[in-house]
């Protein structure tokens, strides 16, 4: 079978140009650090890193919930810190208000201090979260949860609805606690309930008519306990959250581990093919530049 010099000459140079293609894209694997630089390079490698992405995404949406929800929360327990702190304090005035020694006077100047601490409360219960959200409004968070009713009590606006964050499949977390739930239906000491409010509004219109009670005391000490259960139950949320953040990160090293093997290059492997690829290259060079520049003259 003869070989005209045209097919010699195109199959060489075919030849070089698949030479200098494989050269050019070992050198844009190790200039980008992939293995695969298209889809086609390996379709099924391909299909499962974008699998795999998508796994990524969806926890990584995750941890974004539970960062936002951990958010939320500290902010209520910061809150509720906050309330707990106050009544241990007003506790304190109702342990001296009960004092037997006290005037009055005495008791009408602890009165003032009295109603100072229970405009905070009320402030610190109608507090908002960094969306300006009501914390304690349950699903109506746009509404004031707590206000005076105008004949000596007050009124919860809200509703008894706990916002869901989802934090994982099959996983949700309540970034919220109704104000109901937290600072009403507290124990009276008398077969009844009251609420958080009014036991210290009462509290400073006993000492303004010089007549402290002693059932105050307990009355003080239930609130404190229904905010320190709240606080527990917001606690437990967040140790919830915290495992959950723990999964995740696990969950992701590993997916990333796998795609990193299906997709990132192998540099020594690839130095060592372009050096091989640059030597293949300069001997198909060379040898079609010496053949090439040949001619019958030179067998004779």
């Amino acid at each position: 079978m003869r070989i005209s010099t045209a097919l010699w000459y195109r199959q060489s140079v075919n030849s070089m140009l698949d030479n200098q293609s494989s050269l050019s894209k070992t050198q844009l694997q190790l200039s980008s650090g992939k293995r695969m630089l298209a889809p086609s390079d390996d379709p099924t490698g391909a299909a499962r890193v974008m699998e795999l992405n998508n796994f990524i995404a969806h926890v990584e949406q995750y941890q974004r919930n539970t960062v936002g929800a951990e958010s939320k929360l500290r902010r209520e327990e910061e809150v509720l810190q906050n309330m707990v702190n106050t009544l241990q304090r007003v506790r304190e005035l109702a342990v001296q208000g009960n004092n037997d020694s006290l005037t009055p006077a005495d008791r009408r100047d602890i009165a003032l201090e009295v109603r100072q601490h229970l405009d905070g409360l009320l402030s610190l219960a109608n507090e908002v979260d960094a969306n300006g959200e009501y914390l304690f409004s349950g699903y109506r968070s746009g509404v004031k949860p707590f206000v005076d009713n105008g004949a000596g009590g007050y009124a919860y606006q809200g509703d008894h609805g706990q916002r869901l964050v989802q934090i994982a499949d099959n996983r949700h977390v309540a970034v919220n606690d109704p104000g109901d739930k937290l600072f009403m239906g507290i124990d009276d000491a008398s077969g009844g309930t009251t609420d958080l409010f009014s036991i210290v509004r009462r509290f400073a219109d006993d000492l303004d008519a010089n007549a402290p009670s002693g059932v105050t005391l307990t009355q003080l000490d239930n609130a404190m306990e229904r905010l320190d259960q709240g606080r527990a139950r917001i606690g437990g949320r967040m140790n919830a959250i915290e495992n959950q953040r723990e999964i995740h990160d696990s969950f992701t090293l590993i997916m990333e581990e796998n795609r990193s093997r299906l997709e990132d290059l192998d540099y020594a492997e690839a130095v060592a093919r372009l050096q091989q690829q640059m030597l293949t290259l300069q001997a198909s060079q060379q040898t079609f530049m010496k053949i090439e520049g040949l001619s019958l003259f030179n067998y004779l």
